[in-house]
């Protein structure tokens, strides 16, 4: 697998048993970087004498396996406190074996780093959650540590503060963040900017997407909307990536269930990065 080229274009794909699909896709956006999605219901070990043709062959940057658990559901705030990563006890032993599993599928691709939402993480330090989700980041990262790779938080459901402390709390040099500015829209955390320079040393990648404010007091998160249409600042995020010395890929996200109008959102989101890019010089 080939290195990534700093501040290249790419994209979050998931991955299905036979990789064929997905590299017919990247080829026709032209691009050769992006996340492998892990579903849950993907069978790893089947998959991938595939994943693994289809990267020696392609040379295709990935730069993370994202993994997604079963039963995760993003319709409300509430439920998003419910069911997205370790939060439910009752949850969190599968979540975290299959953690492991995907960090395994990960390793035998090359791909070195492992990525997940790991749920809300509690501002009080003293609460029980936080200190579960403290030990269970440090059970993974360990793991993942074992196969060479970092594990990676995709933030935006707490502030950069709160965040922050609970990277000094783990205390893991694999703890990393995957920063997507969208995410603190969708949930009302902060400001992406000031966000991003404060964690910037822990970013090693980001998600561009895009989105709009939460309406107060709804329990809604607010909308994901095409990159550039929405509250993220891009040319401000780019300024703010090349300032805290990013080296990694700009990663589209497009949550997008309408297979048309997902594959017309990516298309816009490549121009317009590239535009940006172009007035920046970069």
């Amino acid at each position: 697998m080939r290195d990534v080229i700093p501040m290249e274009i790419g994209l979050v794909f998931w991955a299905e048993q036979e990789s064929a699909a997905q590299m017919r896709q990247m080829e026709e956006f032209g691009l050769r970087a992006g996340q492998l999605g892990v579903p849950p219901g993907l069978d790893c070990e089947m998959a991938l004498p595939s994943w693994a043709t289809a990267l020696a062959t392609e040379q295709i940057s990935i730069t993370s396996a994202v993994c997604a658990y079963a039963g995760e559901d993003y319709a409300d705030m509430a439920a998003v406190h419910r069911t997205v990563g370790f939060t439910a006890p009752e949850l969190r032993g599968e979540r975290v074996a299959r953690t492991k599993e995907v960090s395994e599928f990960a390793k035998s691709l090359g791909i070195e780093a492992v990525s997940c939402h790991i749920g809300f993480i509690p501002e009080d330090a003293s609460e029980r959650l936080y200190t579960d989700l403290r030990d269970l980041a440090r059970e993974v990262c360990d793991y993942c540590g074992a196969n060479g790779q970092s594990f990676v938080l995709e933030r935006g459901q707490e502030s950069a503060e709160v965040l922050l402390g609970f990277i000094a709390a783990v205390g893991r040099a694999n703890l990393k963040v995957n920063f997507d500015p969208a995410n603190m829209i969708l949930y009302g955390s902060g400001d992406p900017l000031k966000a991003l320079e404060l964690l910037g040393a822990h970013v090693i990648s980001i998600h561009c997407k895009d989105g709009k404010s939460p309406v107060a007091g709804s329990g809604m998160l607010g909308q994901e909307v095409r990159l550039g249409d929405g509250e993220v600042d891009f040319p401000g995020f780019l300024r703010t990536l090349e300032k805290i010395g990013y080296l990694g890929a700009l990663t589209i996200e497009r949550e997008e269930p309408d297979v048309a109008r997902r594959t017309a959102d990516i298309l816009t989101a490549i121009e317009r990065l590239k535009g940006w890019k172009v007035e920046m010089g970069l």
